[in-house]
């Protein structure tokens, strides 16, 4: 039995309006492996006619006579098709779809062009001059970030500027991974910070067994599902995955400046540098400044690729106890610091439903952290939001046993004065463990407690 299809609505939406225009249509999807662009295109495709072609490594040949059964299959006569070339298979495409709609789909394109280095230029040259006038819905999808963004959309690429529409598929949010892995909130919430709502990731804890022990499972024993699957993913994109691999190490473990990084692995800054620009590409590490600042002196780097910062920091460092099958050590660690590890990655489910749920036309928001000159220290706070009309939202986000009351709504007032002079401000907690009788929401008060966000 298959299982539902979930979320992607406004990725549905968009693909579906470019089929409904009825003109030549040339869509490049793409995101990271396991997000899910297989299943979201074969979703769209039910129903419609459809050649899809899913690339696989090899000669130009092999890559040719395979797409050519894939486009033997819509033909309704029993003779297998041949093609000598890229061009005559997009213009007898082209011919089968003058007078009706017809979606013709590349799955993993990176693969297909390296195996046909002409396949760009060739497919630029086919929607110049012969699919334009045609009901043709191109749709390329790619895993290589990378690649799809600079060899395919990028200036330099033959294919620059012909794409009609454009998607960056990313992760699930908290809702739709429970959706998918039907466990609780608390659960729910977990699976979603260690997967980072990747849905292949998210469909591995769709099952009744604990969730520490499918933890184990997945990420703490050689056959693993998710043990290996960070560095199968940087080996898609480097040469060599295991510096790539030390760099994010050394982020979870608290270093986050380049020089330090530099020192560590006795390699140079420029060198760690582009290491880490390459990993911002992929969407795996993120430079943060406080929330208004810009002088980027002030960043600090982290992992904000969910399931590599998991990786990163419990499993990574132990590879040789887990390849011995030593693991009650490690898993004892895992339980103790797992509170702390969810509690940093809580932030961004709490920036995420504040985004959907606020009223107010907001053009920035980020986390805020300086010093506090009266207190003499160091002081953060977790949202900070300002919109089109110059408002400022402030936010704390909890994910602690211990239920969030008075105090720490008038320290989070304390702390928002540390921003500046902020006009017309609201606040909000987020809480795991929900909110005491004392503390009352009034109308620039919003609670929101584990339940509310998955309503």
């Amino acid at each position: 039995m298959s299982t539902p299809f979930v979320g992607r609505k406004e990725e549905l939406a968009e693909l579906e309006d470019a089929y409904a225009s009825d003109i030549f249509e040339f869509a490049v999807l793409y995101g990271r492996r396991r997000i899910g662009k297989t299943s979201l295109v074969s979703e769209f495709c039910k129903d419609k006619r459809t050649i899809f072609f899913a690339s696989e490594m090899g000669s130009e040949a092999m890559a040719l006579a395979k797409l050519s059964q894939s486009v033997s299959s819509l033909s309704k006569s029993k003779v297998s098709l041949s093609f000598a070339s890229f061009g005559d298979i997009l213009t007898y495409i082209a011919d089968l779809a003058t007078e009706e709609r017809l979606v013709f789909v590349i799955d993993e394109f990176p693969y297909f062009a390296q195996s046909l280095p002409s396949a760009m230029s060739t497919l630029q040259h086919a929607i110049d001059h012969v699919l334009k006038p045609t009901k043709l819905m191109v749709i390329l999808l790619g895993s290589s970030v990378h690649f799809m963004q600079q060899d395919v959309l990028g200036l330099q690429s033959p294919l620059y500027g012909r794409r009609t529409r454009q998607i960056f598929l990313q992760s699930f949010s908290v809702q739709e991974t429970k959706n998918l892995c039907k466990r609780s909130d608390l659960d729910a919430v977990i699976v979603q910070t260690i997967t980072g709502g990747v849905p292949l990731y998210v469909e591995y804890f769709a099952s009744d067994v604990l969730l520490m022990d499918e933890i184990h499972r997945l990420f703490f024993r050689k056959s693993g599902l998710l043990y290996h699957e960070p560095f199968a993913l940087l080996s898609m994109e480097s040469r060599t995955p295991g510096m790539y691999s030390q760099v994010l190490e050394i982020l979870a473990s608290g270093t986050t400046k380049p020089s330090v990084m530099a020192d560590k692995m006795q390699s140079s800054s420029a060198n760690i540098a582009s290491i880490l620009k390459t990993l911002e590409t992929l969407g795996i590490v993120e430079k943060k400044l406080p929330f208004g600042q810009k002088n980027s002196r002030k960043g600090v780097w982290s992992i904000c690729d969910d399931l590599f910062s998991f990786h990163s920091r419990f499993v990574a460092p132990y590879t040789s106890l887990i390849e011995l099958g030593k693991v009650d050590g490690i898993l004892a660690l895992v339980s103790d610091q797992l509170n702390q590890y969810v509690g940093k990655k809580f932030e961004a489910i709490c920036h995420r439903y504040f985004l959907q749920h606020t009223q107010r036309p907001v053009v920035a928001i980020g986390h805020w952290w300086g010093f506090d000159h009266a207190l003499k220290r160091e002081e953060e706070l977790d949202l900070v939001a300002k919109d089109a009309h110059g408002n400022f939202s402030f936010g704390e986000c909890k994910w602690s046993d211990k239920a969030v009351g008075k105090a720490e709504l008038d320290l989070l007032k304390r702390r928002s004065y540390l921003v500046g002079e902020a006009k017309n401000p609201d606040f909000w907690l987020f809480s795991k463990s929900g909110f005491t009788k004392g503390i009352v929401e009034e109308g620039n008060i919003h609670l929101v407690g584990l339940e509310e966000l998955f309503l």
